[in-house]
């Protein structure tokens, strides 16, 4: 039994040779991850230069980074006022502030009541947004009540220092829902006191879900150092207040200092703004004084940034490289860049939005006092990789499309001359299949015979082989009938001579001697009418005519005759009831039955049956001999078919040449049918099975 092939074609093979051109866009992707790299660290290097030329330009300047307040120490906690964009609407509702929850400063008090406060700066204006979670807000009496402490509510105290030097104190209160009114206590020399409105200080109070909140407003020129708020939370009116919050509750003292960024920090940082830049000044804490945040505004765009370059980027990972993602906290400079500025250092990063679809090149540098070189502040500057990537992303594609190009070019021309090999390779499989025929005759063309390539030399050889095959063929094929021919004539002097021989008188062992030379020029006679029939036969079948017949009525005339000439076998047919028609030579099928059935009766055991079946499809009819008797030899069910090939021992006397069966394939195949043989199963003897085409 075969295997199946698994070897691939030759035209498989040169294109997956042609698949090597794929290293070109792999060599490119590696040339753009280069060169992306050294952008990157160019536009690092160039980030690093605008950095430190801005922190030198504010170096010692920090009345233009802080509002009239001195440079915040590191590591105290201050009330930093968040630059705002736009000015809120003071009526309660958080709309229009930012969501900054870093910023928020968050007091606890001895009861489960909490409060916190977040601190903004917008024109000459400080704002502050006030959570509280209380149970219920206990408003004053009366509007007089602010005097008397058995009538008063929740009340909401600032303390600040002033300008001046000096420290002012207001609370907030109110005996309705609504606006609520700054006030202070003025007291007198001789210990009387008196309320002062302040209508500077204005505030609004609403409800929210835990509680209550406040927002108020206080202009910056009131303010300067130290500020604080303390809650006093009453239960009910009149009752003791449960004061906390950032002051000392006794006389309002301590507080924290006030961060504020200058008014024209902003407005000189506005000169550098840039789509894809954000450059943020803040404290040496990391917290935004004020910043010109342009990020998320994509760089101008080459219209070369199509799908395609989109897709190539997939394959350059870029977010990998990426230290780590950028601090998205609003007002929040990045940590580790910050706290390396705050300590001197200029640092670089490269990070990752949050989504890690961007990449930020972002740079740190220590704004320094002039004399001390104390670090007044860090200046930060981010960029998006847009501008970088966009450079990238034009010389990729270019080189991506080129190479691709190149690529698709040469398999579509390794893919033809992949086909052209192939029909060409085709071409010569087949006609070495075909070039011997059915009946043994030789082809005498040969395709590819007029190529100047190693093809033509291949077909030129096939050509000459045949050619060489050829006459061999037709010396072996006519070899028979010219022995036949040759040998007659010595052959006939051989037996006129034992005739003559015969009338002498001779010896007892002479005449054992000529009886002996006569029986052999007998066998020498047979095999010259063998040879000869068989050329005529040869001769015959190529001449044949063909007729419409029953199958069914010849081989039953064909049986019954079997069994008078050969009386010491027992013959059986088995046929259709009705008739089978064929359309070939009677006098061939007859003869090729006459060779299977001499050649049953030589291997069968006397008084043995010799079986023949017949069966008829649309398509063909099947003839089938069986007789019982020694099996076929391993290998043998197709060399028995062959010219002179024979495997009898002779036994009965008479000379076998391997003709009978030789033609009896000649003749299967005349009909375009086939012949085998094989061994009976469970049973010694031999089947020999005629399938034959041109049923009508």
């Amino acid at each position: 039994m075969g295997t199946a092939r698994t070897d691939l074609s030759i035209r498989t093979k040169l294109l997956l040779l042609s698949l090597a051109t794929l290293a070109l866009p792999w060599a490119g992707c590696q040339y753009a991850r280069e060169m992306e790299s050294s952008l990157r660290d160019a536009e690092q290097q160039g980030l690093l230069a605008v950095a430190n030329t801005l922190a030198t330009s504010l170096r010692g300047r920090n009345d233009f980074l802080y509002r009239g307040q001195a440079v915040p120490v590191r590591g105290t906690q201050g009330f930093l006022a968040i630059p705002l964009l736009t000015e809120p609407n003071l009526d309660g509702r958080v709309d229009d502030w930012p969501d900054a929850p870093e910023s928020w400063r968050a007091f606890e008090s001895r009861q489960e009541d909490q409060f916190k406060v977040l601190a903004g700066s917008f024109d000459r204006y400080l704002y502050c947004w006030v959570e509280v979670r209380d149970r219920n807000w206990v408003f004053d009496a009366d509007d007089g009540a602010a005097l008397d402490e058995t009538a008063s509510g929740d009340r909401l105290w600032l303390a600040f220092d002033t300008p001046e030097g000096g420290r002012s104190e207001y609370f907030l209160s109110g005996d309705r829902a609504g606006n609520l009114r700054g006030r202070s206590i003025q007291r007198g020399d001789y210990g009387q006191t008196r309320l002062n409105n302040e209508p500077r200080i204005a505030a609004a109070w609403a409800r929210s879900a835990a509680g209550w909140r406040v927002e108020l407003r206080i202009p910056l020129a009131m303010l300067a150092g130290n500020f604080g708020v303390v809650m006093d939370d009453r239960d009910r009116r009149g009752e003791a207040a449960n004061s906390y919050g950032s002051l000392n509750t006794e006389n309002l003292s301590g507080g924290a200092p006030l961060i504020v960024a200058a008014p024209q920090l902003r407005d000189y940082l506005e000169n550098f703004r840039q789509p894809g830049v954000r450059i943020a000044v803040g404290t040496p804490q990391g917290r935004t004084l004020s910043q010109v945040d342009a990020l998320p505004v994509p760089a101008a765009v080459n219209p070369l940034q199509s799908l395609l370059s989109r897709i190539y980027r997939r394959f350059l990972e870029r977010s990998a490289l990426a230290e780590r993602v950028l601090d998205a906290r609003p007002f929040q400079l990045d940590s580790a860049l910050a706290a390396s500025a705050a300590g001197g250092q200029i640092g670089s990063a490269l990070l990752a939005t949050a989504d890690e679809r961007r990449l930020i090149v972002a740079v740190a540098a220590p704004i320094k006092a002039r004399e001390s070189g104390a670090v007044l502040g860090v200046l930060q500057v981010a960029q998006t990789s847009d501008r970088w990537l966009s450079l990238r992303d034009r010389a990729l594609t270019r080189l991506l499309n080129l190479t691709l190009l190149v690529t698709l070019v040469a398999f579509l021309v390794c893919l033809a001359f992949a086909s052209w090999l192939a029909r060409r390779l085709l071409g010569l499989r087949d006609a070495a299949a075909t070039a011997v025929s059915s009946e043994g005759t030789i082809r005498g063309d040969f395709p590819g015979v007029d190529a100047t390539d190693e093809l033509g030399d291949v077909a030129r050889s096939f050509s000459a082989l045949l050619g060489r095959l050829g006459g061999y063929t037709n010396y072996l094929r006519t070899l028979a009938g010219k022995l036949a021919h040759e040998i007659r004539t010595p052959l006939t002097i051989v037996r006129s001579s034992l005739d003559n021989l015969d009338r002498e008188p001779l010896t007892p062992a002479a005449r054992e001697y000529a009886a002996r030379a006569r029986a052999g020029s007998e066998r020498l006679g047979n095999i010259v009418v063998a040879m000869g029939a068989a050329t005529r036969v040869e001769e015959a079948i190529s001449h044949a005519e063909r007729s419409r017949f029953d199958v069914r009525e010849l081989l039953a005339s064909a049986c019954q005759a079997y069994s008078h000439a050969f009386p010491e076998r027992r013959f059986s047919l088995r046929a259709p009831e009705s008739a089978v028609h064929l359309h070939g030579a009677p006098d061939l099928i007859l003869q090729m039955m006459d060779k299977l059935i001499d050649n049953a009766v030589d291997f069968s055991p006397a008084d043995s049956l010799i079986a023949i079946s017949l069966e008829a499809s649309p398509e063909q009819l099947t003839i089938d001999v069986d007789n019982v008797g020694p099996a076929l030899p391993e290998g043998a069910e197709q060399l028995i078919f062959e010219s002179l090939w024979q495997a009898r021992s002779g036994r009965d006397g008479k000379p076998h040449f391997g003709l009978g069966l030789y033609i009896a394939r000649l003749i299967a195949e005349f009909h375009g049918g086939d012949i085998r043989a094989e061994n009976l199963p469970g049973t010694d003897g031999v089947r020999f099975r005629i399938t034959l085409q041109g049923t009508s």
